[in-house]
């Protein structure tokens, strides 16, 4: 195995081994709960592995690629708060800033946003976005909304669960609220390294 390879396995487990350790700490405060909680950071870290995404539409005919994301729950809202830079064939489109919503996912245990919508873009030219580029940024998260996780949740958190199914997720309280059907303890992470 390489030793970039090797690199990014070790940081993969020790990001892990944070999350799993950070969940028994709540747990351990609170007991028993029927939510989870998914912070700002933890998602962020999902998406820097995930971005820059590229999208094509109408064929191949027109292109974008999105970098650079940057994720904030507000404290005061229920929507999730995204930001990237976007693209058109190596040509600069500007920042765009959006909000949504979250749905889950049972089959792919993953959260993905839920009725986005563009809040602002601030051009790289310091021109208005023509028509075309607008509708290209319109189409990629439409795209991505429908096809893209924003977050996937641990296979292996939710099977040491058992039969406890995820019911929902929503916005509160400046974090991601996963809501279970049933209350659950802490899963036993002593194993975890």
């Amino acid at each position: 195995m390489q030793t970039s390879n090797m690199t990014s396995l070790r940081a993969a487990l020790a990001a892990a081994a944070l999350v799993a350790a950070s969940i028994a700490a709540a747990w351990a405060q609170t007991g028993p709960s029927s939510e989870l909680a998914v912070s700002a950071a933890q998602v962020q870290g999902y998406l820097q592995s995930e971005f820059p995404r590229d999208f094509q539409a109408l064929g191949g005919l027109v292109s974008m690629t999105a970098s650079n994301p940057q994720l904030s729950i507000p404290a005061d809202g229920n929507r999730v708060q995204m930001q990237f830079d976007a693209s058109n064939g190596g040509d600069a489109l500007g920042r765009v800033w959006l909000s949504s919503g979250l749905r889950y996912d049972p089959q792919a245990m993953a959260l993905y946003l839920d009725a986005p919508r563009v809040d602002r873009v601030v051009p790289a030219s310091g021109q208005e976005l023509r028509e075309r580029d607008r509708q290209l940024v319109s189409l990629f998260l439409q795209d991505y909304a429908s096809s893209e996780p924003l977050y996937r949740l641990d296979p292996q958190l939710l099977a040491s669960f058992g039969k406890v199914r995820v019911e929902s997720a929503r916005v509160a309280n400046g974090r991601i609220v996963v809501q279970l059907n049933q209350p659950v303890s802490a899963p036993d992470l002593s194993e975890a390294q």
